[in-house]
């Protein structure tokens, strides 16, 4: 008959256990003496010359109780640590957007279908597209699966996105929403019209708009959508970018003065660090330096903490100490322009039918990637990696920094986003259509 086992004798000593301290017991637990003694004690274990697999046995074991130990601590601390932010909502949204990640890496790049909406904007968002219109905000995964389809009330919607949230701003209104993958998470009102807003991967934003006092009023929110500081000046704040970090931001100014235009680049630590003993309402101005004679165009951040900055009779790469770090001017009408963490391009149009562009492009480094001419129409430009894009009257086409080789390909007139290095994506009225380049 089978001896229940709580009647069992115990072979192993652990009435002696019991008799210890639980210091003892703890200690024991975690040395390989016991355990090796308990394997040397088998019945079919054969004793000669077997004792060294039994300490390295032994050794394992104790490892493994080390190493289940320590994951048990570590998921005790990170429950700790996070047990804010660990709601109903929060592990809701997780399961929603698994599904999202999942497919940027089955795409296929082909085509995107997506509803047909007048004034359509366009923006790449979690390897996604956002489509945003006057009355309809709908955010597409990179297979076309529709997460988003939100009711909205715009005049001339845009859209700037992050790893985290789509921003969609009216930029003839005064309000402006928060969405994730599936829902709108915030909106607010101003008193008076948008003209700008920018948003990092952090989750901190801004939103520009003006007061009765001021010109500009630059609102900056923090990754839990709370307001930590606005900065006001009597210029016009005509772009405005963040760090990857949410920690500085750099603003461009334009004001008239002495009878003449300049440009202001003002960069300020927007994190609310308090060991200089400041306000976060208070302006902490990290650098400021004027371009004169010059209209800004677009501003943004890139690697190593240096900033590029587009005006229409320069483009400037300012180093992490607000020095120059290199610097292109020019003169001649401008058919393109764009920046963002990748880098920073301009076409200037040198042909009398737009036929003929000198492009001049700077990588993520801040780095002269390009400045050379094509013999191309260039709507629109972009930069990834080695590589610029450009978005002809024909076609999207995409240059070879280091070769000066240049692959075209034929297709619909549309928004251009630059996908990564051998893709790009044309967003028309109704689809979205994927050109893969060559390797």
């Amino acid at each position: 008959m089978k001896i229940p086992f709580w009647k069992k004798q115990n072979n192993d000593g652990d009435d002696a256990k019991r008799d210890g301290g639980f210091a003892e017991r703890v200690a024991e637990f975690f040395s390989a003496e016991p355990q090796k003694e308990k394997i040397l004690r088998r019945e079919d274990f054969a004793g000669a010359g077997d004792a060294y697999y039994a300490t390295v046995s032994a050794r394992y074991k104790i490892a493994q109780r080390v190493f289940s130990l320590l994951l048990v601590l570590f998921l005790l601390i990170s429950i700790f640590a996070n047990i804010r932010d660990i709601t109903y909502g929060n592990f809701f949204y997780f399961v929603r957007d698994f599904g999202n990640a999942v497919d940027i890496e089955s795409t296929n790049y082909e085509t995107l279908a997506y509803d047909v909406y007048q004034n359509q904007n366009f923006s790449l968002y979690r390897g996604g597209i956002a489509a945003v219109s006057p009355t309809n905000v709908s955010v597409y995964t990179a297979t076309g699966r529709r997460t988003l389809k939100s009711r909205s009330d715009y005049v001339v919607p845009y859209a700037v996105c992050s790893d985290k949230y789509l921003l969609v701003y009216d930029m003839s209104g005064t309000t402006f929403s928060l969405y994730n993958s599936f829902s709108k998470v915030y909106t607010e009102t101003f008193e008076n019209a948008i003209t700008d807003a920018a948003i990092s991967n952090s989750g901190v934003f801004a939103v520009v708009s003006s007061s009765a006092e001021y010109k500009s009023v630059i609102s900056v929110y923090n990754k839990n959508i709370k307001i930590t500081g606005k900065y006001s000046k009597d210029l016009y704040a005509l772009d405005v970018a963040i760090d990857a970090d949410g920690e500085r931001m750099a603003v461009l100014y334009y004001g008239i003065g002495d009878g003449r235009g300049a440009t202001t680049v003002r960069v300020y630590d927007i994190s609310q660090r308090k060991d200089d003993g400041r306000e976060p309402d208070e302006d902490r101005i990290l650098a400021e330096k004027v371009l004169p004679y010059e209209f800004p165009l677009a501003c943004s951040f890139l690697e190593k903490g240096r900033i590029a900055v587009m005006t229409d009779g320069s483009a400037t790469v300012f180093d992490d100490l607000y020095n120059v770090y290199d610097e292109v001017r020019y003169n001649g009408e401008i058919s393109a322009v764009h920046t963002d963490a990748s880098g920073a391009a301009i076409a200037l149009k040198t042909g009398a039918l737009n036929d003929v562009n000198k492009i001049i492009a700077f990588d993520s480094q801040g780095d002269i990637l390009y400045n050379d001419i094509v013999r191309e129409s260039a709507n629109q430009i972009g930069v990834c990696g080695k590589y610029v894009f450009i978005k002809s009257d024909t076609g999207a086409l995409r240059v070879d920094s280091a070769s000066g080789e240049e692959e075209k390909y034929e297709c619909q007139s549309g928004k251009l986003l630059v996908y990564d290095e051998e893709t790009a994506i044309v967003c028309a009225e109704s689809k979205a259509v994927y050109i893969k380049f060559n390797g």
